[in-house]
């Protein structure tokens, strides 16, 4: 595990105990999803998924990771039923520059349910995105 990828581990895990899976039911099960562009890497640990969810906890990191004036974000991304990509959740940014990262705890909620979840991160000028990764947590990898 790389250098950026620990730290987010660590940030994601510390928010993990902090917030104690109030979101989730106690037997439910936690999932980390990790994604790096050339500037940026993210973490998002997903509490209580199961396919067709419709609310989860959500913790979400994102680490700067290069020194280019571009800040970073990330974003709860989801499929529904049929396969098409969610993207009605926010982007959280990173405003804080090189070596900086953000993390927080939030909870996603889509009436018609969540069939494959996952985070977006990625590295922005302005309101222009310039490049994003994405790493999914699909219904049959649980």
């Amino acid at each position: 595990m790389g250098r950026y990828k620990q730290g987010l581990a660590v940030a994601v895990a510390g928010a993990a105990l902090t917030v104690g899976m109030s979101a989730a039911p106690a037997s439910a099960t936690s999932y980390t999803l990790y994604c790096d562009t050339s500037s940026a890497s993210g973490a998002g640990t997903i509490n209580g998924w199961a396919s067709g969810a419709t609310n989860l906890g959500v913790i979400l990191s994102v680490y700067d990771a290069k020194s280019d004036g571009h800040h970073v974000a990330i974003r709860l991304i989801a499929k529904n039923d049929g396969g098409g990509v969610l993207t009605p959740w926010p982007w959280h940014h990173n405003y804080d520059g090189y070596g900086e990262s953000l993390t927080l705890s939030t909870t996603a909620s889509y009436s018609a349910g969540m069939y494959d979840v996952g985070i977006e991160v990625a590295t922005f000028e302005g309101g222009t995105e310039l490049n994003y990764c994405r790493d999914w947590l699909r219904s049959d990898q649980t």
